[in-house]
């Protein structure tokens, strides 16, 4: 028989309970690499705390709403890896490096931000497209498809054929940002997390290292993904303050580079 394996875990679940020892297991663990990430955090808000954005400044908006983005989902790394949610962590770390590319992209190529705005008219299209194929009878589904009209999708398929818009890959995108060795290895594989792929749901299975059988399947916290997801989600982010500090006529590139030398440091020793 093959049993489910519980054995940090009550009926809370990573909610509470007992859990709570295991989260304090591993802030003392791992003490030194979450003083950092709470470093590089405290570091990140003082740069946002009160900053003014210039109204006609496409760039500056458009990467201080990204470096948010990445700075709340660098935070959210931080809480799941210290509740050990080893899926959830893969899934968070493969949608920061997505949103770093679409960063690092606006920065780099001059010619990226419009693109990137007009991906909103691409996604609407899509959506009303979808939302028009529904035959669902809920009252729900029928407001969205009086919403999705035959007009509607007009005016959005005349508005990107005004601003020539068209649908760029994130594999374009990680391109064009200068990043696209990372997309074709920890992007790649981040993405069967996402998809909830076989390969990403073998974590969950228990194999005796000497017989190679399934003795069980595992469910509970795990730490095979802290290191690595805090040190490359804070390499990021810190490459990303020092980007958009730059915006702003600012220099925090010594700051930075601390913070990046510091996360490479971990990860050479996990």
């Amino acid at each position: 028989m093959i049993e489910l394996a519980m054995p940090t875990f009550d009926e809370n679940g990573f909610l509470d309970g007992r859990i709570q020892f295991w989260v304090e297991s591993q802030r003392v663990s791992h003490r030194k690499l979450i003083e950092r990430a709470q470093e590089l955090n405290r570091d990140c808000h003082r740069f946002l705390d009160g900053r003014a954005l210039s109204p006609g400044n496409g760039k500056q908006i458009a990467t201080s709403l990204l470096f948010a983005r990445l700075l709340e989902l660098y935070q959210s790394i931080i809480l799941v890896s210290e509740r050990g949610m080893a899926a959830t962590i893969r899934i968070l770390l493969r949608a920061s490096l997505e949103a770093s590319y679409h960063f690092l992209a606006i920065q780099r190529d001059p010619t990226y931000l419009n693109d990137y705005l007009n991906q909103f008219l691409i996604q609407k299209s899509k959506l009303v497209k979808r939302i028009r194929q529904s035959t669902s009878s809920e009252i729900e589904m029928q407001s969205l498809r009086q919403g999705a009209s035959e007009r509607v999708l007009e005016e959005v398929e005349q508005a990107i054929r005004k601003e020539k818009a068209r649908a760029i890959s994130i594999e374009e995108v990680a391109k064009r940002a200068g990043c696209h060795n990372s997309y074709l290895t920890a992007y790649a594989v981040l993405s069967h997390a996402v998809h909830t792929g076989a390969s990403d749901i073998d974590h969950h299975i228990q194999v005796n290292d000497v017989t190679k059988e399934t003795e069980g399947f595992k469910y509970g916290p795990s730490e095979s993904e802290t290191v690595r997801a805090i040190c490359l989600s804070g390499t990021t982010l810190a490459e990303a303050l020092e980007l958009v500090s730059q915006n702003f006529g600012e220099d925090r590139t010594a700051l930075c580079v601390a913070h990046k030398e510091a996360f490479q440091s971990f990860l050479e020793k996990a």
